[in-house]
């Protein structure tokens, strides 16, 4: 994995790892063959421009194991600092976290490694976990789920104690943790070293759409880099977030004129 690991780019100060499913795939099996504990991060433009002001989340990104590129505007942002055209350098390339969750999880069945789900709203890690066992049916898939803490920015010492000796009891090779960035990462990059597992990753809004109750776009609109403006269409609330990929975008040219 060292050498795919070498192809990184800095945009903004934070490191995002460009690789394919299959070698991320590879880095999960390594952590787990060897009984290593590691963190995966999904970065995309918004997380990148919320690190600009927010030190710790910065951090806790540029020393994750692996900060996968989750957003077609960091592959922008990453082609323009590189001077390179996609055709010349395929791989850098998105890497979605959901999808990258749905393969692990495939991979787990395959392997009878452990999964737990924890966080999401509504219940919805009790009916990801269902849903990824009926999609997953050609394995019996060892799943559990947790809601935990009921408000991840109020989380109280109980409440972590006893949701970190859940983890522990039932020692998951994976971990998904869906609380929404900052928050998810954070908690990952903290209590990471008290945890029984081999890989955590936060996951944000994946429950929803593993479990049916958001649906995601048509693979073309996603493989054409259109995914967000899918999901503007149907919830037309993210408007305002789309003030984030402005800013992103204009953040990005403003570093290359001044050479960072």
């Amino acid at each position: 994995m060292k050498k795919q690991r070498e192809f990184k780019v800095q945009i903004l100060g934070v490191r995002v790892d460009f690789l394919t499913i299959k070698e991320a795939l590879e880095w999960v099996e390594e952590q787990v063959k060897y009984n290593k504990v590691g963190q995966i991060t999904t970065p995309n433009p918004e997380q990148v421009v919320l690190a600009q002001k927010d030190e710790e989340f910065r951090r806790v990104l540029n020393e994750a194991d692996l900060n996968i590129c989750d957003g077609i505007g960091l592959v922008w942002a990453a082609k323009r600092k590189l001077k390179i055209k996609s055709e010349k350098l395929k791989v850098v390339n998105r890497l979605s976290g959901i999808d990258l969750m749905l393969e692990m999880c495939k991979l787990a069945g395959k392997k009878k490694w452990k999964i737990m789900l924890m966080g999401g709203k509504d219940g919805t890690a009790e009916k990801a976990a269902r849903s990824l066992e009926f999609k997953i049916k050609n394995y019996e898939l060892r799943i559990m789920f947790d809601n935990g803490a009921l408000n991840i920015k109020k989380e109280t010492k109980k409440e972590r104690e006893e949701i970190i000796s859940k983890i522990n009891k039932f020692k998951p090779n994976l971990l998904f943790v869906a609380y929404g960035a900052p928050w998810q990462e954070k908690w990952i990059a903290k209590n990471l070293p008290k945890l029984k597992i081999n890989v955590a990753m936060g996951v944000g809004g994946a429950f929803d759409y593993i479990s049916g109750r958001v649906k995601r776009a048509p693979q073309l609109i996603i493989k054409i880099g259109l995914e967000w403006l899918w999901r503007l269409g149907r919830e037309p609330w993210r408007i305002k977030r789309q003030f984030t990929i402005i800013k992103f975008a204009w953040l990005v040219m403003k570093s290359d004129n001044y050479g960072h």
